[in-house]
């Protein structure tokens, strides 16, 4: 039997990325290298150059891309803002009234359970906002208030469909959700161990259930 010569298999090549599809990976990482810096540091011990150098790139390129750590962290918070509103939809849908509430609570948790490094990092550059960072505080002000919105829709909602009591003032209530999310996350960032995120916010369904679900005969 004669021999016969096999030919290897040229590698494919694997097609080079896009200029757009570069910067947007540069960007994804040095996002996650800010948020690691700031869980680290905070948001005033973080600076550009260490953000480039945490991502793996040069120190100017934090600079060069966004101009300012300002800059930078609006651009963070859109895109957390991007994140969420996906996840919001993905457990909302078309959900209504106190069914779309409870959905949202789920969304929450699971956001923070399964994204705890960029919830950490966001709410820590939320909080620091308010003395400093003029933007993020702007944009985190525009965020509350349509975190209340959707929440009293719901409420309203929920008294139409006959599921929530009429006697629930949808606005007060929309405040104390958003009270107890923040509040809920701001006791989590001071002191991670000494909150288990799963069992309060299943105490926080059980409870919401009592105040708001219209009593049936």
């Amino acid at each position: 039997m004669s021999e016969r010569s096999v030919a290897k298999a040229e590698p494919i090549a694997k097609p080079r990325r896009t200029q757009a599809e570069r910067t947007a990976l540069s960007d994804a990482r040095m996002f996650e290298a800010a948020m690691e810096l700031i869980v680290e540091c905070g948001t005033h011990n973080t600076t550009l150059k260490e953000v480039g150098e945490r991502a793996g790139y040069s120190r100017g390129l934090a600079s060069n891309r966004f101009g300012s750590k300002e800059a930078l962290f609006n651009q963070m918070v859109r895109d957390f803002n991007e994140k969420w509103a996906f996840e919001l939809r993905r457990f909302v849908g078309d959900l209504k009234g106190l069914a779309a509430f409870m959905a949202a609570l789920e969304a929450v948790e699971f956001f923070l359970l399964n994204h705890t490094i960029q919830m950490q990092a966001l709410y820590t550059l939320w909080y620091e906002s308010i003395s400093s960072h003029t933007i993020i505080r702007r944009r985190l002000a525009a965020n509350h208030i349509a975190y209340r919105r959707d929440a009293e829709r719901w409420v309203r909602q929920g008294i139409e469909d006959g599921t929530i009591r009429p006697s629930i003032d949808a606005s007060c209530f929309a405040v104390e959700f958003n009270a107890f999310i923040f509040g809920l996350v701001y006791q989590w960032l001071v002191n991670p161990n000494a909150i288990n995120l799963h069992s309060v916010f299943q105490h926080y369904r059980r409870s919401t259930l009592e105040t708001l679900a219209e009593r049936r005969n």
